[in-house]
C-alpha cells in the first residue's frame, strides 16, 4: 500500500473500505438525531467529511459534479447560444424584406431584359425604314413616272415600320411606368430596413443582416435610377425622330404622286399675315389652275406644282385663293371634299397655308366638281 503527502494522496483499496465503514458510522447517528440541533451539525459534519475525501480523488462515486448555475447561466448569454430561443422579431423581418427584396431584383433584371429587346428591335426597324425612305427618295430625285405603284408599296411599307417604331415607344412608356414603381418600392424597403436598427429584442447577426441587405438594395437602386434615366432618353429622342418623320412621309407621298421631289425651295416660301385677305368675287376671273373631278382619281399634283411654283417665281409675295365649285343644284360638301385634298398637297408642297383662303361657289357653266385656283 502507497501513501502520498497531504498536497494529493491515493489510498488503496483497504483504505477505502475503511474510510467508507468509518462514514457509515458517523452518518448513521447522525440520521437519528435529525430533528434536533446536535443531529444537524454531525449530519453536515458528516457531508464534509465526504467531500474531503472526494476531492482529493477528484469526483464522486457518482460520476461527474454538475456545473455550477452561474456557470449554466453565462453559456446560455454567450453569443450563439441564443438561437436556442429561436428567431427574433427583428430576425423575422429581415426575412421578410429579403424575400422582398428577391422579387425586386428579379423584377430589375427582367425590365433590363425587355430594355435590351425593345431596343434591338426598334433599331431594326428604323433601319429597315431608312434604307426603304432612301430608296424612294433617290428614285424620285432621278424622276419617276406620277403615283409610281412600285414606290407607293414601298411608301406604305416605310409607314407601317414608322408605326411599329410608335408602338414601341408606347411599349417603352409602360416599361418606364414599370420602372418608376421599382424604385419607388425600393424606396420604400429602404426606409423599413433602416426603422428595423430601432427595434427592440435584436441580436448581432441580426443588424449584420440589417447591414448587408440595406447595402444590396442601395446598389440596385443605383441600377433602377440609372435604367429609368436611360428610358426617358429613349423615349424622347424616339418621339422626336418620329414626329419628323411623319412630316417627311407626307412630303414624300406628295412626291410619289407628283413622280418627283419637290425642290426645297418650293417648301420654304414665306407666309404673310391673313388679313391679307378679302373678299373677292371670282366670276370673271380666269383661275390659275382649274381642276375637274370627274373621276374617282385624278392626277392634278404635278400641274398643280409646276403652276405655283411659275407663280411664285414671278411674285414671291403671291397668295392664293382655293375655290371649291359645284355645279348649280350640285352638292357643295363634296365639292369642299376636294377642295380640302387639293389645299393638303398644296401645303404638302411647302405652301404656308396662312398664304391660302378657301371658299365656296355655284357655277352654271360645271358640269362636273370642280376646284379653282387664283391668284392674288
Amino acid at each position: 500500500m502507497h501513501v502520498q503527502g497531504p498536497s494529493g494522496f491515493h489510498l488503496g483499496h483497504e483504505k477505502r473500505t475503511l474510510i467508507d465503514t468509518s462514514l457509515r458510522e458517523i452518518v448513521a447517528p447522525a440520521w437519528s438525531f435529525h430533528q434536533g440541533r446536535t443531529g444537524r451539525f454531525m449530519l453536515a459534519a458528516a457531508i464534509m467529511v465526504i467531500a474531503g475525501c472526494t476531492s482529493g480523488s477528484g469526483g464522486s462515486a457518482l460520476g461527474k459534479d454538475p456545473e455550477p448555475a452561474a456557470t449554466q447561466e453565462a453559456q446560455a448569454q454567450a453569443p450563439g447560444a441564443s438561437s436556442k430561443f429561436g428567431p427574433t422579431a427583428v430576425g423575422k423581418k429581415v426575412d421578410q424584406f429579403r424575400g422582398d427584396f428577391d422579387k425586386l431584383k428579379q423584377n430589375t433584371l427582367t425590365r433590363s431584359q425587355q430594355l435590351d429587346t425593345i431596343r434591338n428591335q426598334t433599331a431594326a426597324n428604323v433601319n429597315t425604314y431608312n434604307n426603304l425612305v432612301g430608296a424612294i427618295r433617290s428614285r424620285l430625285q432621278m424622276g419617276s413616272t406620277p403615283g409610281n405603284p412600285e414606290l407607293l408599296a414601298n411608301w406604305s411599307q416605310a409607314q407601317t415600320l414608322l408605326t411599329q417604331i410608335d408602338a414601341d415607344i408606347a411599349t417603352l412608356n409602360t416599361l418606364s411606368a414599370q420602372v418608376s414603381s421599382d424604385a419607388g418600392t425600393s424606396s420604400f424597403l429602404l426606409e423599413n430596413i433602416r426603422a428595423a436598427y430601432s427595434l427592440s429584442g435584436a441580436l448581432e447577426e441580426d443588424h449584420r443582416q440589417l447591414r448587408l441587405l440595406e447595402d444590396e438594395v442601395n446598389q440596385n437602386a443605383i441600377v433602377i435610377d440609372r435604367a429609368l434615366l436611360n428610358l426617358n432618353a429613349e423615349i424622347n429622342r424616339q418621339q422626336q425622330v418620329v414626329t419628323a418623320e411623319r412630316t417627311g412621309l407626307v412630303q414624300i407621298a406628295a412626291d410619289i404622286n407628283a413622280g418627283q421631289s419637290y425642290p426645297a425651295q418650293a417648301r420654304n416660301v414665306r407666309a404673310i399675315p391673313p388679313a391679307a385677305f378679302a373678299p373677292v368675287n371670282f366670276t370673271d376671273k380666269k383661275p390659275l389652275v382649274k381642276i375637274v373631278f370627274d373621276k374617282p382619281d385624278v392626277t392634278y399634283e404635278p400641274a398643280l406644282y409646276q403652276a405655283l411654283s411659275t407663280a411664285l417665281q414671278r411674285r414671291p409675295d403671291a397668295v392664293f385663293d382655293l375655290v371649291a365649285v359645284a355645279p348649280e343644284g350640285g352638292n357643295p360638301s363634296a365639292a369642299q371634299k376636294n377642295a380640302d385634298a387639293v389645299f393638303q398637297s398644296m401645303t404638302n408642297m411647302g405652301l404656308p397655308a396662312e398664304r391660302v383662303a378657301k371658299g365656296v361657289m355655284a357655277s352654271n357653266k360645271a358640269t362636273n366638281l370642280e376646284v379653282h385656283i387664283y391668284v392674288r
